[in-house]
């Protein structure tokens, strides 16, 4: 072959390579141009299971792209789109913004940035499409696609607009049935006053090291339930045991929680009545109650929106609905809220006409000593004094609520003291007032002793100022309400949150001064605290003055730093748990010097166990000081040990023991609790299996195991013979008792009452049991008649009532108008339509009345029938 010859062949099959490369490549230029184009399909948009709407959508590949307006109409998220195919869009609580152009490669959501490829948005006959995947990851919620099904769905909408507004109409409609049918009790026992029952043992021990036998100190109590009230006879020592000087103590408490001018009788030693507590062995008696209920009445809440109307408001106690209103034109609105002693945060959102959502806080810090519109109360007592500054002394107080917002409180203490001295009688005057919400007065004057006033502002939690000054008396001999030598004191205090959703990020501040007639003392601190995911600081400033009457001040300047570092599981089992917290001091004056420091680190260790250990040094001392403390907190004790260690020290260390013993006469059993229990109530009882449902534990009944029940705010777990016990709730006081459903074996037994309220008596235990029986079913279907035909009718509310208890079952009609209820207990029951139901339908339909009893085959019954018929 010649080189002309081979040189066109070569050239030849160069051309037909290139070509052959080139089709390769149009080829797959065609069929990736033709897996990128969208193609048109429809899809079912779903927010979960709360919301859907069918929608065209278009498909690339295997992502569908979704209608983006068609998606915030369903969240109910406001928004604009423009001409050019950007989105804006404002999206509540927050206000944030949503940001979504065809434009630009890159979509915004609040401080999140996703980017987007070109093939997966789309502007189309005035529709902005983006890809679900891609949308999903802006909002924070997957969006899963399922083409066999033809649905896009967003994993977790309740972040969205549309979910909170259902949350909010579920709970308005849960406050408006509780204030329509509140909740009653199915099972009341009221109080009783044995002879005699109960016996609770409390002791304590602290032993040290050096001497654990001849130094330690001890104390023991014991009591029972006598007549209805609290018995108790108490002995401690004083001093060192081996000194053999022994406090003997001894009282009988009796309450009547319904009587009106009487309800508290305390027999033996206790305190005084009046403002100003005191010991005494002899008698107390008065109309208060023996524990002041929390709430105190209903106070006004309000404040200024922007005038208009449209806005509705709801107010909340943490997660809880108070209530909810709509504000008037001129954007004023008051809501009335029930208000308790202490503070009263109440979060407020407000929504406007056109998706505003506004939050706002306000508080109300009832002061202590208020007493409810027209409440009387009045306190006497009369005793010897169990001090060495008087031998006897007496009260007299009565209080009166004049309003809602002011009580006033007069009454005179006194005491007679032995020849040497002077006997002291004190009248006194008081005024208590919240005369607006966000302030508090106390004004107090008491005859030869002191005058005192106190303002405090706190509009909300985010902020608080106080203010109190005392003047005290200078001529009274050896005081007994004073301090020997004081003349004045004036304390300033300030709180203020400036972020509030940044709990932890706060100022505070104090200023103490105080004048004697040895000089003046006073004290300045000032407080930040700042905390990051694990580490809180709380950096702080203070200064200490003393000036001695006639004499040269002297002032002492420190800059410190406290921190604490919270357990962090991320580090393991090992390191995760352990709880740090240290601190620094530096001396100012004169140059910066080191004054103290502080360092500790605390680690639980198994079920009831905590260890602690640290350094702490001060200057002027030998060293550091290394301390070591283990702590117990068990069902039967409580338990301190602890170690110091100074620095070319001694080591010492000292053991302390608490714990309760308590005898439950009903059951004969005997129980432990950490301590101390007197004055401390107990309930206890069996749950068993109601066979025959009399609500007796008959012989052969079994009792059941691991059924949680709730009494109060504790709950016990039954064991293996159905035997519960809950310690520590209030004596005289009801407290209600429930069964956690979801505890029990199976669907079809239930509690034989819903819950049962008990009223304890002290120092004991209250007995109550708890039948389960078995469940039944119920089911039928609610038809309309029209037209000779008759058909199921959908959504229907059904009431079932207890005829008995009263209470009320609710539930609802299938689509095909047949119903289903489970769970219901034997019993005399009406089946009705709701009425509000039957209003909106103008129909009417006849209850239908059930008896539900035991059988061999079990509870229920089958076949029933309501009949809606139009109203006249």
């Amino acid at each position: 072959m010649g080189p002309a010859r081979g040189t066109t062949l070569a050239a030849l099959w160069l051309v037909l390579l290139v070509g052959a490369s080139r089709a390769v490549a149009a080829q797959a230029h065609a069929a990736q141009s033709s897996d990128t184009q969208p193609e048109p399909v429809l899809v079912e948009l779903r927010l979960d299971h709360i919301a859907s709407r069918t929608v065209q959508a278009y498909r690339v590949r295997t992502e569908v792209l979704v209608p983006l307006t068609q998606f915030l109409q369903l969240a109910e998220i406001r928004y604009r789109l423009s001409l050019e195919g950007r989105l804006d869009a404002t999206v509540d609580p927050g206000g944030q913004p949503l940001v979504v152009d065809v434009r630009a490669d890159t979509m915004r959501y609040g401080e999140q940035r996703v980017r987007i490829e070109p093939e997966f948005k789309l502007f189309r006959d005035g529709e902005l499409y983006i890809g679900a995947e891609r949308l999903g990851n802006l909002l924070g919620s997957p969006l899963s696609t399922d083409f066999t099904e033809l649905t896009v769905t967003m994993a977790d909408p309740s972040d969205l607009p549309l979910a909170r507004r259902l949350r909010r109409d579920a709970a308005r409609a849960t406050l408006l049935r509780a204030r329509e049918a509140p909740t009653r009790p199915d099972l009341v026992l009221g109080f009783e006053r044995p002879r005699w029952d109960g016996l609770v043992f409390d002791y304590s021990v602290l032993a040290p090291s050096d001497d654990p036998l001849a130094g330690s100190g001890y104390a023991g109590a014991i009591g029972a339930d006598v007549l209805g009230g609290a018995l108790q006879l108490a002995a401690s020592s004083v001093g060192r045991a081996a000194d053999g000087v022994v406090r003997v103590d001894g009282s009988w408490t009796g309450v009547w929680t319904a009587g009106r001018w009487l309800r508290q009788i305390r027999l033996g030693d206790g305190t005084s009545t009046g403002p100003r507590l005191r010991t005494l062995r002899g008698f107390a008696i008065t109309n208060a109650p023996y524990v002041r209920p929390s709430v105190i009445g209903v106070a006004p809440y309000g404040t200024q929106l922007e005038p208009g109307g449209g806005w509705s408001i709801e107010a909340y106690r943490g997660t809880e609905l108070l209530g909810f209103d709509s504000v008037d034109t001129s954007g004023r609105f008051t809501m009335l809220l029930p208000v308790r002693y202490g503070e009263n945060p109440v979060d407020f959102v407000a929504y406007g006409p056109l998706g505003e959502i506004r939050e706002f806080n306000q508080t109300y810090r009832v002061v202590s000593e208020l007493l409810p519109a027209g409440r009387f109360e009045y306190g006497a007592s009369l005793g010897s004094c169990r001090s060495p500054l008087c031998a006897a002394t007496g009260n007299v107080d009565v209080r009166y609520g004049v309003t809602a917002r002011w009580t006033v409180q007069a009454g005179l203490d006194q005491f007679w003291r032995r020849d040497t001295v002077a006997d002291l009688s004190h009248p006194y005057l008081s005024l208590a007032a919240n005369p607006r919400n966000a302030w508090a007065v106390t004004l107090d004057g008491v005859g030869a002793a002191l005058a005192h006033g106190g303002v405090r502002y706190e509009p909300s939690i985010d902020l608080r100022l106080t203010a109190d000054y005392t003047r005290f008396t200078d001529g009274t001999a050896a005081p007994v309400l004073t301090v020997a030598g004081a003349r004045s004191r004036l304390s300033v205090s300030g709180f203020v949150r400036p972020v509030r959703r940044a709990g932890f990020f706060f100022f505070d501040g104090s200023f103490d001064r105080m004048t004697s007639a040895t000089g003046t003392t006073t004290l300045i601190r000032l407080e930040a605290s700042t905390q990051g995911q694990h580490v809180r600081l709380l950096p702080f400033a203070r200064a200490e003055r003393n000036a001695s009457t006639g004499g040269p001040g002297q002032t002492q300047s420190f800059v410190g730093l406290n921190a604490f570092v919270l357990p962090r599981p991320a580090l393991g089992p090992v390191l995760g748990p352990i709880w740090l917290r240290g601190g620094t001091e530096v001396a100012v004056n004169h140059g910066p010097r080191l004054f103290s420091y502080s360092v500790f680190a605390a680690r639980p260790i198994g079920s009831g166990f905590r260890a602690e250990a640290g350094v702490t040094w001060v200057r002027g001392a030998p060293g550091a000081v290394l301390t070591v403390t283990l702590t117990s907190y068990l069902s039967a004790l409580r338990s301190y040990t602890t170690l110091t260690a100074p620095a070319g020290g001694t080591v010492t260390g000292s053991q302390f023991v608490q714990g309760s013993l308590l005898w439950d006469r009903a059951t004969g059993r005997l129980a432990t609790a950490p301590g101390p229990s007197l004055e401390r109530s107990g309930v206890s009882g069996r749950v068993f299996l109601d066979e025959n449902a009399n609500g007796i534990p008959d012989p052969g009944e079994a009792g059941i195991f691991g059924v949680r029940v709730r009494v109060g705010t504790a709950s016990a777990i039954s064991d293996s013979d159905g035997a519960f016990r809950v310690w520590d709730v209030v004596p005289f006081e009801p407290v209600l008792v429930t069964v956690d459903s979801l505890s029990l074996p199976s669907p079809l037994v239930v509690p034989a009452f819903g819950s049962a309220q008990v009223q304890p008596g002290p120092n004991r235990f209250r007995g109550i049991n708890i039948p389960i029986v078995q469940a039944g079913v119920i089911e039928g279907r609610v038809v309309r008649r029209a037209a000779g035909r008759s058909g199921g009718v959908g959504g229907i509310t059904l009431l079932l009532t207890n005829r008995r208890t009263g209470s009320i079952q609710r539930f609802s009609t299938f689509t095909d108008g047949d119903f289903y209820a489970m769970g219901v207990k034997p019993g005399d029951y009406d089946l009705a339509v709701d009425p509000h139901v039957l209003d909106a339908l103008q129909a009417a339909a006849a209850p239908l009345r059930l008896r539900l009893a035991p059988t061999p085959n079990g509870v229920g019954v089958s076949g029933l029938e309501l009949e809606l018929t139009p109203r006249p």
